[in-house]
C-alpha cells in the first residue's frame, strides 16, 4: 500500500501539503519570504540604475546627434529603462534562488524537524551558497540544450510540434523536479550519480511534482514566491519516499 501512495497523484499534490506545513511553522516564515525580497532588491537596483544612469546618457546622446529630436530622444530614454527593467527581471529572477540559498537551507531544515528526520551535520555558509549554484547549473545543463535542440527542430519540422511539444514539457517538469529535490538530496551527500538513480526509482512522484511547479512556475513571480514550498514539498517527498520502502 505505501508503494502505491508514493505515485504521481501523490508528487503533484505534494505543493498543497508543503504550503499548509510552511504556514502551520512560524519559525520558516522569516526564511520563506528571503526569495521575493531578494528578488525584488535587484529589479529595483536594475530599474534604478537605469534611471540614474542609462536614461540621461541615452537622452543627451541622441538629443546631441540630432537623429531623433527632443522628442524622440525622450521617448528612446524611458524605453531604455523599460528594457533593461524587462532584463533586470529575467536576471533577478535568474539569481534569486542562488541567492537565497542560505534561506532555503534553513526551510529544509525546518521540515526535517517537523519531521523528525535523523540529524545531520550542518554546512557552512558558503558551502549553502555552492549548494544553490549547483542546483541551477545542474538543472539548466541537464534540460536547456534538449529544450533548444527541440525548439529548434520543431522550427524546421513543424509537423513534428505533436511530438516534440509534450517531450519538451516532460523535460522541463523534470528539470523543475530536479533543482527541487536538489536541496534536501545535496544536503544529506547525495551525489548527481545517485539522484540520477533516485529520479528513475521513482519516476512517477518526482514526474507529477515536476509538473504541479512546473503549471506554476508559468505564472510571472508565481516560481520565486513558491520556491520555499517547493523546497519544503521536495524534502516532504524525500522523507515520505525514504520511509515507504
Amino acid at each position: 500500500m505505501a508503494g502505491r501512495a508514493i505515485g504521481f497523484w501523490r508528487g503533484f499534490t505534494a505543493p498543497f501539503g508543503a504550503l499548509a506545513s510552511l504556514a502551520g511553522m512560524p519559525a520558516a516564515w522569516p526564511f520563506v519570504v528571503v526569495p521575493a525580497l531578494v528578488f525584488t532588491l535587484l529589479e529595483a537596483t536594475f530599474v534604478l540604475l537605469a534611471w540614474k544612469f542609462l536614461k540621461p546618457w541615452v537622452g543627451e546622446h541622441l538629443a546631441s546627434s540630432g537623429s531623433f529630436g527632443h522628442t524622440g530622444g525622450m521617448v528612446a530614454a524611458w524605453l531604455s529603462v523599460l528594457l533593461s527593467a524587462a532584463l533586470g527581471w529575467l536576471l533577478s529572477a535568474f539569481l534569486a534562488p542562488t541567492l537565497s540559498s542560505p534561506a532555503l537551507e534553513r526551510v529544509v531544515g525546518l521540515v526535517e524537524t517537523s519531521l523528525a528526520a535523523p540529524a545531520r551535520a550542518p554546512l557552512g555558509f558558503f558551502a549553502e551558497f555552492g549548494c544553490g549554484v549547483r542546483s541551477l547549473l545542474l538543472s539548466s545543463a541537464l534540460t536547456l540544450p534538449v529544450v533548444i535542440g527541440l525548439t529548434l527542430l520543431e522550427m524546421v519540422a513543424p509537423p513534428l510540434a505533436v511530438v516534440v511539444t509534450p517531450l519538451k514539457l516532460l523535460l522541463g517538469a523534470l528539470g523543475v523536479a530536479w533543482g527541487l529535490f536538489d536541496y534536501p538530496l545535496t544536503l544529506r551527500g547525495v551525489g548527481a550519480r545517485e539522484r540520477f538513480a533516485f529520479m528513475k526509482r521513482h519516476f512517477a512522484v518526482v514526474l507529477g511534482f515536476g509538473a504541479a511547479f512546473s503549471l506554476v512556475f508559468w505564472l510571472p513571480c508565481f516560481g520565486i514566491l513558491m520556491l520555499p514550498v517547493g523546497v519544503a514539498a521536495a524534502t516532504r517527498l524525500y522523507w515520505a519516499i525514504e520511509r515507504a520502502q
